[in-house]
């Protein structure tokens, strides 16, 4: 018995185009709506404010220091742990009353020791941060516009930077629903994730430059073809690196603290979009562009010529019509039974001729019946006369005879 592997399924993600492009057009929407409507909630860093480093007495536990900021109205306070028993406490701006009612507060809930300084924070040190980030993320998209386009072509470059847009709309856009509030911390955060999405969307692309150079007219494929079979043939790959990442982001952003946390959530917001895009949006972008130059249009003309013929063929050949089995029906007018179908044929019963003969008459006592008269014998052949040819003899002078046969040859001397 041979063994026949079988041909692993695929999933045609470009054929589903239109679905990934209204669903990243809504959660899109969504996030644009959100940032114009709630804006985002940026702290103390980018707006100003004003920032407490304490010393409480030893065992006292964040979460004792955030409740005690809390009771007096400040409980989305930044707190951190800058030492042993010591933390720092940042929140709006505060005029010398609400600092002593803060202190108060913290000697009486918090088990405050000592203020160690307070400082006053000006919107000059976010904005200078936020003018930074813009000019990176300037300068990465001109980096990754030459790099792709040398590398592969302009379109993969144009391709992974509507890529690369999408995933930081989407994340920002979370942080103005979810209103967290935005640090230094969620700058570098966005700034790391474009480049793991663009690290997935750049191994894709590798796969579908490598199997579009193998496309000829005599391949039967079109350039869709070939992205979507790129795109299967790294599928596990893709999926496996983004769950081993988020791995860890997962972690620290359960139990990492207040810090860590602040920059493990626009990880994993920029994760999953980065995955998503890079598998499902960047490849159907791809194809459409793509299939508007002459020649994988060319393509893609052929193919469907090559299908509508092989289709007509088919039909007129009768391919496609079933062939039904007809079971011979019986002399008497019934069909075979189903026994014996399944190969135990029944006994058939003899078919009766239409008309009987008439059963003969009894002989009257003392009256000889009636017999048949015998057969005659048939009249035994008349022996050939001696030397009268027979067939054999015919034969054989056919064969053998002297007009049949050539002359001998003579011998040489």
């Amino acid at each position: 018995m041979r063994f026949i592997p079988q041909r692993k399924r695929t999933f045609d993600f470009v054929g589903y185009k239109w679905l990934w492009f209204t669903i990243s057009g809504v959660v899109m929407t969504i996030a644009i709506v959100a940032l114009i409507v709630k804006g985002l909630n940026f702290g103390i860093d980018f707006t100003g404010g004003t920032e407490l480093d304490i010393k409480v007495k030893a065992g006292t536990s964040l979460s004792t220091v955030r409740d005690a900021a809390g009771s007096v109205g400040y409980g989305t306070a930044q707190i951190q742990s800058s030492g042993k028993d010591t933390y720092i406490i940042r929140v709006p701006k505060l005029d010398d009353a609400q600092k002593t009612k803060l202190k108060d507060a913290l000697s009486t809930k918090a088990n405050l020791v000592e203020v160690l300084g307070i400082n006053d924070v000006g919107p000059g040190w976010g904005g200078q941060v936020s003018r930074q980030a813009i000019i990176a993320l300037l300068v990465f998209i001109a980096a990754v516009l030459l790099y792709v386009s040398i590398r592969f072509e302009f379109k993969m470059a144009v391709t992974a930077i509507i890529e690369i847009v999408h995933d930081s709309i989407i994340t920002v856009g979370v942080y103005a629903l979810t209103g967290r509030q935005v640090t230094p911390a969620t700058v570098i955060a966005v700034l790391t994730i474009l480049g793991y999405s663009l690290y997935d969307t750049i191994v894709v692309f590798d796969r579908i430059k490598e199997n579009s150079d193998m496309l000829t007219r005599s391949s039967r494929k079109t350039y869709t073809n070939v992205v979507n079979d790129s795109v299967n043939q790294v599928l596990a790959r893709s999926i496996n690196t983004s769950l081993i990442t988020l791995v860890p982001i997962v972690s620290i952003l359960f139990f990492g603290g207040t810090v860590l946390t602040a920059f493990a959530f626009p990880l994993f917001i920029g994760v999953l979009s980065g995955a998503y895009s890079s598998i499902i949006l960047a490849p159907p972008i791809l194809a459409m562009w793509k299939e508007t130059e002459p020649k994988y249009k060319a393509y893609r003309e052929q193919s469907v010529r090559r299908e509508s013929r092989d289709a007509r063929v088919a039909v007129e050949g009768g391919l496609t019509m079933p062939v039904a089995k007809v079971t011979p029906k019986a002399k008497t007018g019934g069909g075979a039974p189903a026994k014996a179908r399944a190969g135990k044929a029944p006994a058939q019963k003899k078919a009766q001729p239409a008309t009987q003969p008439k059963p003969k008459p009894k002989a009257a006592a003392g009256e000889q019946p009636e017999t048949a008269a015998p057969a005659p014998k048939p009249k035994p052949k008349p022996k050939p006369a001696a030397g009268a040819p027979t067939s054999k003899n015919l034969a054989k002078s056919r064969t053998k005879g002297p007009g049949s046969g050539g002359k001998k040859k003579k011998k040489k001397r």
